[in-house]
């Protein structure tokens, strides 16, 4: 039979030799065992299958199973092995040359994860990492990475000897690798880790023990929130979906799971259900090529009101997971993100922080090559978004560059220069009314953002279309420059000018508010603050123009409204990071007949994207516009940086935004979708819970998000649209005189 099936070969009649499978028996230690396993063991308890259904029928108890009889034994598998010291020999020899296999190959665990992007000192616990083959591994390739191996305490005490007499290690890596005793169905004792590290650990386990594994480190990552579980393990493909003979040989490990332990390999949806009942999830799924397994990255699960947030199977398979088997992003087809503004490079981050594979491509030709406004004030609900969205160094960087903050405001006539009005605080008593919680400037901001991710973003690419496969779920976006790239998802984070609006969402109700801003930078120089009202640079100022009597009968009102703000950088900040000279931010904003050039062009001619007019331009006509103002306060547009200002038409949606046909492949998010005007100093703000909103449904389903789930992300995104466009219309009408926001004509886009 062995020669009749080409086990061995019989070169002369009466004569049998080795055929080179057999001679593996004899070459390869490894092979030897794996096949004295399989005889003696695997085939053994495969024939006593049947009998254990029998018997026991539907259980997960690890001692009621094919291998119980066919050993004849009442102990659990494990517990049987470790009762006989040659048995635990064969068994890691033969879990060793299964694991030579590329399909099993360790080199996927040192290849797939980005060990790299951990920080300097990381502490890796590998759990259930009998001889720490993972950590050499790793610890070779990565010098700053420190690692705890864990296992029983007679694994532990072979793998140490063999470990210590091992000379082929550097002892440069040995010195950073230890080996500690402990059972993983109790309490994780290392709790200052920042990855653990699980290897086919898992699926040797039915649902109700692998919950109790995954709890012990549940509770580790309720301390350290920021740290990770990695699971590596089988990840079956869906039935029908590879070859025949690949999804054989895949059940076939599945049934043998159940044979030994009791146990299974799973499914995606398998592993979303067990994570989530223990308040885990999935924030990052990588699927080597060449392998059965996946690595999937788990943190814990959002929470409400400080309880986990839990989903049950159902709402995992008909909310966030798509109907059809999920199609992880990968490097090859990333997230796809239109636009480098801030929504948009806040979102990059957050996919970042959930190794979600992203791009990001920006139309402007670099990150300063036009000015874009400069500061921004955020108020407790962004604040709290990029804490949740940002990587830990780069919120620090965040904070530690933000402008010293005063809170008030001065109201100066523009004819006099004499205090108005003026109140500290935000208007009301504690923290009632405007109150922000940081204020940064938005250069800076923007460059701190790219930290981490500058290799991930693309300057000088223009989108000219889009299109999408739901079949294949594959977006691909084209350029003006002809350059076409392929992902998974694609978000217009675009601004005003969006081209994915444009094809997305064509009934869009974009509102020509009638109105026109110049933003402003003047540095804070000795002159300036010698000629400016003292009371004038402590905080927020207004200087509002209307129309004298006579004019305001035939014009209306037709106010003209200055905002100003000082930006000044302490000390410390400027040890950390490199910041602007401090500077007097401001926003000249009116009707647009006011805001003319001598020549009569209108601002609806600048301003725009293909705009030819120069930033000298806008600093001219803020001179004009202000030529009968009180020179101390006409300062600020006399000694201003010319280069620094621009002229912008004000565009806003209306506040009942329009929905739209959700996708499961396209989204937009901030000005690209809900234009405000800037008198309510809250678009950024809006933008940044955007892209945290939309960062929480492409982490859980690794950007392959169903299109009900992108719809109750835009569902979310137009109810806090609407309640910042009403506070920005109010605003409107009281600075530049605006009606209202339904009454305007449509934005033609020019």
């Amino acid at each position: 039979m062995a020669v009749v099936n080409g086990f061995l070969e019989e070169p002369l009649p009466g004569h049998v030799a080795h055929s080179r499978a057999s001679s593996l028996l004899l070459r390869d230690d490894n092979f030897m065992s794996w096949a004295r396993w399989m005889m003696n063991y695997s085939m053994p308890v495969a024939y006593r299958f049947a009998d254990a259904t029998r018997r026991w029928g539907d259980t997960d108890a690890k001692d009621q199973t094919a291998f119980n009889l066919a050993l004849d034994t009442p102990d659990p598998f494990f517990d049987h092995i470790r009762k006989n010291a040659e048995l635990t020999s064969v068994f890691s020899d033969y879990m060793r040359n299964v694991t030579a296999s590329r399909s099993w190959s360790l080199a996927h665990a040192v290849e797939s994860f980005d060990w790299g992007s951990l920080p300097d000192g990381a502490k890796v616990v590998d759990v259930g990492g009998s001889h720490g083959q993972l950590a050499a591994q790793v610890a070779t390739k990565f010098p700053r990475l420190e690692f705890v191996v864990q296992d029983l305490p007679e694994t532990v005490a072979t793998a140490q000897k063999a470990f210590e007499a091992d000379d082929k290690l550097d002892p440069a890596v040995k010195s950073r690798i230890q080996f500690m005793s402990h059972d993983f169905f109790k309490a994780q004792p290392v709790v200052d880790a920042d990855v653990y590290f699980l290897r086919m650990i898992i699926h040797d386990w039915p649902d109700r023990d692998a919950r109790i594994i995954l709890q012990q480190l549940r509770e580790v990552l309720e301390k350290r929130p920021n740290a990770r579980v990695v699971i590596m393990d089988t990840l079956l493909p869906p039935p029908g979906s590879t070859t025949v003979l690949h999804e054989q040989q895949l059940r076939v490990r599945d049934l043998m799971m159940m044979q030994v332990f009791n146990a299974r390999e799973r499914e995606l949806d398998d592993w979303k259900v067990l994570l989530n009942e223990v308040g885990m999830q999935i924030m990052h799924l990588e699927q080597p090529e060449d392998s059965v397994m996946g690595l999937l990255t788990v943190q814990l699960k959002p929470t409400t009101n400080g309880n986990p947030f839990k989903e049950s199977a159902s709402d995992l398979r008909n909310g966030c997971t798509p109907k059809s088997p999920i199609t992880p992003t990968s490097a090859d087809q990333p997230v796809l993100i239109i636009g480098a503004g801030i929504s948009g490079l806040c979102l990059a981050q957050a996919l970042r922080k959930s190794q979600i594979p992203f791009r990001v491509y920006e139309r402007d030709p670099a990150v300063d090559s036009r000015p874009q406004g400069y500061r921004l004030k955020l108020q407790g609900d962004a604040a709290e978004a990029l804490s949740d969205i940002l990587p830990k160094v780069v919120y620090e960087m965040f904070q530690t560059s933000c402008a010293t903050l005063s809170i008030g405001e001065t109201d100066l006539d523009p004819f006099t220069g004499m205090v108005i009005k003026s109140r500290s605080g935000g208007g009301l008593s504690g923290k009632i009314g405007l109150n922000p919680h940081y204020c940064v400037d938005r250069s800076s901001f923007r460059k701190i953002l790219m930290a981490g991710i500058e290799e991930h973003i693309f300057f000088g690419k223009e989108l000219d279309s889009y299109k999408t496969d739901a079949e294949r779920g594959v977006v691909t976006a084209t350029f003006k420059d002809g350059h076409t790239v392929k992902g998974r998802f694609i978000v217009g984070a675009d601004g005003l000018h969006s081209v994915i609006r444009r094809n997305h969402i064509p009934k869009s109700l974009l509102k020509d508010t009638g109105a026109a801003c110049i933003y402003g930078k003047t540095p804070l120089t000795p002159e300036v603050l010698a000629k400016f009202p003292e009371k004038g640079v402590r905080w927020m100022t207004v200087v509002s123009d209307h129309a004298p009597m006579l004019q305001s009968c035939f014009i209306g009102d037709s106010p003209v409204t200055l905002l100003l703000e000082p930006i000044r950088f302490s000390k410390a900040s400027r040890s950390q990071h490199s910041l602007p000279e401090d500077y007097l931010y401001w926003a000249l904003i009116g009707p647009e007949p006011r805001f003319r050039f001598p020549d009569g062009t209108s601002a609806s001619k600048v301003g725009g994207l293909t705009s030819g007019q120069v930033p000298n331009d806008a600093a001219k006509l803020s001179l004009a516009i202000t030529e009968e103002w009180h020179p101390s306060i006409r300062c600020v547009f006399e000694l201003q940086d010319t280069r620094q200002a621009t002229l912008i038409r004000v565009v806003s949606s209306v506040p009942e935004v329009p929905a739209w046909q959700p996708s499961s492949m396209v989204t937009v998010l901030g000005d690209a979708v809900h234009p405000m005007s800037p008198c309510g100093g809250i678009g950024a703000q809006t933008a940044i819970c955007d892209a945290a909103s939309l960062a929480k449904i492409l982490t859980a389903t690794q950007g392959s998000p169903s299109s009900q789930a992108v719809g109750a992300f835009e569902e979310g995104m137009r109810n806090r649209a609407h309640r910042s466009i009403k506070h920005s219309e109010i605003g409107s009408q009281k600075m530049f005189g605006l009606r209202s926001l339904v009454d305007c004509k449509p934005w033609t886009g020019c």
